[in-house]
């Protein structure tokens, strides 16, 4: 048990939990407890909020961009690819919703129902905790108190009667040095101051006396404070360790840096990304839109009823496409194509 600190400033003994009442600082910190886990709950109530409506304004911007995706002219591994921004937001909106749901439902609930069972209330009294601890504290300083005030009264008397003997010597060295002041009125001065410095003596005494078993009772009154004290902190410990474990949760929650389903998403996507291929779409153009697609080549219109061993007259020479102009028995015109047919002897 250590020692009360001796020669500490006024100002300080003020607030020192040692001096009476201060106490209520420790009592009250229950109730600022209980208050903390209401703050705590809808703290995060209005980041569930935040991130609802992050998760709905990432499902609007998916699907606003995924229509309008459909009409642009992108195609092939590059569509894909921006197409994939969108399905991996959609996923994202719902993680997101996840989240704002764990941080009500779960963390939410979970300091509640913790605040309903740590908090008992005594019937208009309060929390029963800031009750007992009040009522302990209280026992405990009592005793001190009634010391200390008397304490208090000593002192403030002993100080009373040096002033009182100050101003009585002060006087006595005035008449002293006055030539006019009769014996007797000397004598009465005299006489007064003695009895000052008598009065101040004994003021001593008894303010000696009143320190000396204050700081008797002080050990005691110490051991008995502190052991009050050391219950408050016991419960004060349980609920920074429940709050710290809440807290850990609802980081759990938040921190979707280290989450498999966005590391999946991402992953996915830079995949997709990756996989543009140039080539690959270029050659999709080509198959689709260029000369690598099918077409029904000009022929012999009429009778489509030919066979190899056909006869028919070339009327013009081959272009550069390999294409000949020419005519059939009965008249019928046409391109054929030069590579086809074979020159008749």
């Amino acid at each position: 048990m250590a020692d009360p600190p001796a020669d500490i400033p006024e100002d300080i003994n003020k607030t020192s939990f040692w001096m009476p009442g201060n106490y209520v600082r420790t009592v009250d910190r229950t109730s600022e407890s209980y208050q903390a886990c209401k703050d705590v709950i809808a703290c995060m109530k209005e980041r569930a909020d935040v991130e609802r409506l992050y998760a709905r304004q990432l499902s609007q911007w998916s699907s606003k961009w995924k229509s309008i995706t459909d009409s642009r002219p992108l195609y092939g591994s590059l569509l894909r690819a921006w197409q994939c921004f969108f399905s991996s937001t959609e996923r994202l909106s719902a993680l997101h919703t996840a989240i704002s749901q764990s941080l009500v439902s779960e963390d939410g609930e979970r300091i509640r129902s913790w605040q309903k069972e740590s908090f008992p209330r005594k019937i208009f009294c309060g929390f029963r905790e800031s009750h007992d601890l009040g009522t302990a504290f209280s026992r405990a300083q009592k005793p001190w108190v009634k010391k200390l005030k008397k304490l208090e009264k000593a002192c403030v008397a002993y100080h009373k009667s040096c002033q009182r003997e100050q101003t009585a010597q002060e006087k006595e060295n005035q008449a002293k040095h006055n030539p006019k002041l009769s014996e007797s009125k000397l004598s009465k001065i005299q006489q007064s101051r003695e009895k000052a410095s008598q009065d101040r003596c004994k003021a001593r005494d008894r303010y000696e006396k009143a320190l000396e078993n204050i700081s008797g009772f002080a050990p005691r009154y110490m051991e008995e404070m502190e052991s009050v004290f050391d219950q408050s902190q016991e419960e004060e410990r349980k609920r920074i360790s429940f709050l710290k474990q809440a807290f850990l949760s609802i980081h759990r929650h938040l921190d979707i840096t280290n989450n498999e389903s966005i590391k999946a998403v991402y992953s996915e996507l830079h995949h997709t990304l990756m996989s543009i291929s140039e080539a690959d779409d270029l050659r999709w153009w080509k198959n689709n839109h260029g000369p690598g697609m099918p077409t029904d080549w000009p022929k012999i219109q009429g009778d489509d009823r030919r066979s190899a061993g056909e006869e028919f007259l070339k009327v013009e020479d081959e272009d550069d496409q390999g294409w000949c102009w020419g005519v059939k028995e009965g008249g019928v015109e046409g391109f054929y194509p030069a590579n086809y047919v074979l020159p008749v002897k």
